[in-house]
């Protein structure tokens, strides 16, 4: 109770003297304020605190007309229903709050005009359903967000569909398919003026095209200095100073390559942005001071994904290295089988699905059609009963005439 009042009075401060720094949403500063409020109760197990902040930004929105600052309010409802769906033990249930809010979120989205959050509601739910292990729930969401995206001509739209598409493949170990989103992805970034996009940064997306690019070590380096042009947060340094690690240790420039893995390792954060990086340099650490073959072993084994394990295996043979990258070898080989019976499991549950909605789309389809049907015939019958009401009636004035 004691918070709630914090909170409450908290809120009342808010709308005495609200001066929002830094406000990069471009809405009314209070609203800016309370959003901050909500957008931090997200994930708090109490409700009312949230629903405090989150009707304070709805109600100064309508006061003051902003409609951008409405359209966040639904956003902030859809991040608090899936906070909730995703410990919600029956998926079938968690999807159906999750998919509720984010049709009405959407609908905002499109009445208000501001469509960066019709697709932001996508991703966001799309990463709900990779957090409850649903690839192929997000991967035919992120398909239609494309075909939307497509269909009206949207940059963000298809911006944002080819990022999270390229990701879901990272996950399945697609490099292929990986690969050509991630450059779609690049080319909407370069050819954009959209100022929602210009303000992102794509370095990541640079640095996972450095991954895939290890067999041409020229491109990898200009997806690299790409990542480090558009650089913004510090979560972008860390990435691409671990890729310049990388392609400095293949150079043999070692004095580089130590400078920017002292940085990384030394970063709490290094392993939450680029997961397995702290394998790789201790395996890069291992070829570059000439470990024995036995001590290199179960450095390359905890390489897991696969441009690592290429990357892996082109710096043992640029350091002479056969022995290592043999065995490197053998393991890409061994879990190449492994991931495309993988892929192999999710396409065919890919296709069930298909399957499944188009049984069920025709089931609808039919349903629909009855109920058409039922309607026209109780329009017939209803006109036909008008008609002989009117016909009785017409007789029986004749008759008293």
């Amino acid at each position: 109770m004691k918070r709630l009042v914090s909170i409450a009075v908290l809120i009342c401060s808010t709308l005495i003297s609200a001066f929002a720094q830094n406000n990069p949403y471009s809405i009314d500063d209070t609203c800016y304020e309370y959003f901050k409020m909500a957008d931090k109760l997200v994930a708090d197990t109490n409700t009312d605190a949230f629903e405090i902040a989150n009707n304070a930004l709805l109600k100064r929105a309508q006061e003051v007309g902003d409609e951008k600052a409405r359209t966040i309010f639904y956003v902030e409802k859809l991040k608090r229903v899936i906070r909730f769906a995703r410990i919600e033990e029956d998926h079938q249930i968690g999807n159906e709050m999750v998919e509720k809010q984010r049709r009405e979120t959407q609908n905002v989205s499109r009445e208000t005009g501001f469509l960066q959050y019709f697709y932001y509601a996508q991703t966001i739910v799309q990463t709900y359903y990779i957090n409850t292990r649903q690839e192929i729930h997000a991967m035919a969401l992120l398909r239609e967000m494309m075909d939307i995206a497509s269909r009206e001509q949207n940059e963000y739209g298809l911006w944002q569909s080819n990022i999270y598409i390229a990701v879901l493949y990272q996950r399945q170990n697609d490099i292929i398919n990986a690969r050509k989103h991630t450059r779609n992805a690049i080319e909407i970034y370069d050819n954009s003026s959209d100022p929602t996009i210009r303000r992102q940064s794509i370095t990541r997306q640079c640095c996972d095209l450095a991954d895939f690019y290890h067999e041409n070590p020229d491109s990898a380096r200009f997806f690299i200095r790409k990542a480090e042009e558009t650089s913004l947060t510090h979560v972008d340094t860390l990435r691409f100073r671990y890729y310049k690690a990388l392609f400095a240790a293949l150079d043999k420039d070692t004095e580089t390559y130590s400078k920017h893995r002292d940085f990384c390792l030394s970063d709490q954060f290094m392993e939450d942005m680029v997961v397995g990086s702290t394998n790789v340099l201790a395996y890069v650490d291992a070829i570059l001071t000439k470990a024995p073959f036995e001590a290199v072993v179960p450095l390359a084994q905890r390489v897991t994904s696969r441009p690592s394990m290429l990357y892996s295996r082109n710096l043992a043979l640029a350091y002479n290295r056969e022995d290592v990258a043999g065995l490197i070898g053998s393991i890409i080989i061994a879990t190449l089988y492994h991931d495309l019976s993988a892929l192999n499991d999710i396409k065919t549950e890919e296709m069930s699905a298909i399957i499944h909605d188009s049984r069920l789309n025709l089931q609808i389809e039919r349903q629909r059609m009855q109920l058409l049907e039922l309607w026209i015939a109780i329009v017939v019958m209803t006109v036909a009963l008008l008609a002989l009401l009117i016909y009785i009636a017409i007789k029986k004035n004749k008759n008293k005439q």
